[in-house]
């Protein structure tokens, strides 16, 4: 990934501009994706990045206007139109980091590969899981997990065994309606007529994604049902498709979660009408939201 780094709107050197390595404080930070050079979605990002500033205590409390117009002169200055976007708070000093961050091709035509992290997620009373903070320890432990080449990712699992999220994104599992699971391939609607159902955990013990949030509102617009709910890895298991989304991924298909092909073992119909839905969805909201400001 190419880079540069903006503090007060300015570019630094190559290396971070304060000291990060020494200090043991929390850093917070939000993950953010520019298209043709406008911040999609900035404002739920950064009203994010303002909820973590204020549940981990920072003070002085950031200002929105500043982080809006810090954000302004970066994206000039960096000269991208598409770029990945990070709005990074440390110590009291807020920084950007501006580039490139690419994912191959064949990830998204074959599907990506899952684990099942050995040990689980902390409780609500452990950790503010809803706060994007830089306290990223039980991700890289289970990085350094033994595990074949083709693992793309980790899945956690909470005290109760339940299903959680990844590393870096959350997850959807599409359900068939049918009895005996009987659909058309390649269709998006079940041998009953019926759309299929995505399912997807509950808010309140992950990091209720910005992307996560946008997914659930295309599939509504284009009638697919959204249920959140427990779920264990026997559901994940048997279901008919399933992926993953953050920011720099968008929609990312599932082919497999601890050796067992998740339906046919490659990306589904479901998942690739919704990321073709997205996509159009963002530049919509791109274009809208340039044109708002045009006035």
């Amino acid at each position: 990934m190419s880079y540069a780094i903006y503090q007060n709107g300015k570019k630094v050197s190559g290396e971070l501009p304060f000291d990060l390595v020494r200090t043991e404080a929390i850093g917070i930070f939000e993950s953010m994706r520019a298209y043709r050079g406008q911040i999609l979605h900035e404002e739920e990002h950064l009203s994010r990045f303002l909820e973590s500033a204020k549940t981990v205590g920072y003070k002085p409390f950031p200002k929105l206007a500043r982080l809006q117009w810090e954000l302004k002169l970066a994206l000039r200055d960096f000269g991208e139109k598409e770029c990945f976007v990070r709005l990074t708070l440390w110590e009291g000093h807020s920084f950007l980091i501006l580039g490139s961050r690419e994912h191959s091709k064949e990830l998204y035509e074959k599907g990506v590969v899952l684990k099942t992290a050995s040990f689980p997620r902390g409780g609500p009373n452990t950790f503010p899981w809803q706060v994007k903070a830089s306290a990223y320890q039980q991700a890289i432990l289970a990085s350094t997990e033994p595990h074949p080449d083709k693992i793309y990712e980790w899945v956690f699992l909470d005290p109760r065994g339940f299903l959680t999220e990844t590393r870096v994104g959350n997850f959807f599992i599409v359900k068939c309606p049918c009895p005996h699971r009987v659909c058309h391939p390649g269709h998006t609607r079940c041998g009953q007529g019926e759309e299929p159902t995505l399912l997807t955990p509950p808010e309140h013990l992950i990091l209720n994604g910005v992307t996560r949030r946008f997914v659930i509102k295309c599939a509504s617009e284009i009638g697919i049902k959204v249920r959140e709910t427990p779920l264990i890895r026997h559901e994940f298991f048997n279901a008919d498709e399933a992926f993953l989304c953050n920011t720099s991924w968008e929609i990312l298909p599932v082919r497999e979660l601890d050796g067992r092909f998740i339906g046919a073992g490659k990306p589904g119909p479901i998942t690739l009408k919704l990321h073709r839905y997205f996509k159009r969805r963002v530049q919509q909201d791109v274009t809208s939201h340039r044109s708002s400001r045009a006035y």
